[in-house]
């Protein structure tokens, strides 16, 4: 697939990003706002398990449905990048619970290693294999996960004061990174290449804690923004440290932007062009 053709697929693949934080949103509000009554729960808990299985599945179609040759390197580099997953998974346990802070920029990096997943995986010859693993991969996870977010919402809903950090581990450390993880995998077993299905699982993440999630949070459910954010202290990057004072709107939307702006260049793959160029000029 040509750059051209990528870009052509843009606007599609920016909405299902928009569409899973528009979801996610409403279930952080469902999970703080226990009036809201089972019905909205249940359906927004199930609207979400359904975007992380479809999704998914929508990516291999994205990505053309092809076969791609492979090489003789790629059972390498798919062991390294298991094993820097594994490594990479070692990182918010570290700081959590050892240095009882948050990972920071260490975030990124932990993202980046788990990208490599998506990227190196082995693409199935049969088509309906493709989909049949990438069913099953989704259904296994996510299902799990689902319930285990319910049984969470269900103590924040009896005990509001209850700490958070178990809910906010489960749903962005495990569910939202899941998403984008196979949705990357659906690139891969479409027939994209190794760098693109990197690129769709980093720029996502990246649009994902962007922070406009946090402004849908207040927009969707018709709330005026609350002007400050102190809570943002306690975000995986602590943005009261960042901006030397407590984010205002106008300091979150100037970050939200910049991260966008980055997941746009990784999605459109720009570093790639510039290595390219660099190595044009040697």
């Amino acid at each position: 697939m040509s750059s051209a053709e990528i870009r052509g697929k843009l606007p599609l693949i920016l909405g299902l990003f928009i569409a899973i934080i528009l979801v996610t949103a409403e279930v952080d509000w469902v999970a703080e706002h226990s009036e809201v009554g089972l019905f909205l729960r249940f359906t927004w808990l199930i609207i979400l398990l359904s975007v992380g299985i479809i999704f998914p599945l929508i990516f291999i179609y994205l990505a053309g449905n092809n076969i791609r040759v492979r090489k003789e390197s790629d059972k390498k580099w798919f062991i390294l990048s298991l094993v820097l997953y594994g490594i990479a998974n070692g990182i918010p346990p570290f700081f959590y619970i050892y240095l009882k802070i948050s990972p920071g920029f260490f975030l990124f990096l932990q993202l980046g290693l788990f990208g490599l997943v998506p990227a190196f995986i082995y693409q199935p010859i049969n088509p309906k294999n493709r989909f049949l693993i990438l069913i099953i991969l989704s259904i296994v996870v996510l299902i799990p996960l689902t319930i285990l977010l319910n049984i969470i919402i269900d103590s924040l809903w009896i005990n509001p004061l209850m700490d958070k950090t178990i809910y906010y581990l489960v749903f962005w450390g495990f569910f939202s990174v899941f998403i984008y993880f196979f949705m990357g995998i659906g690139w891969k077993f479409g027939g994209g290449k190794r760098r693109e299905s990197w690129n769709i699982f980093m720029s996502g993440m990246l649009i994902q804690f962007s922070t406009l999630e946090d402004f849908l949070y207040f927009i969707l459910n018709g709330e005026s923004l609350p002007g400050n954010w102190p809570w943002m202290s306690n975000f995986v990057i602590n943005l009261e440290s960042l901006f030397g004072h407590v984010p205002t709107d106008l300091d979150l939307l100037i970050f939200c932007v910049i991260m966008i702006l980055i997941a746009l260049f990784i999605l459109l793959d720009g570093y790639g062009y510039i290595w390219i160029k660099i190595k044009q000029k040697k």
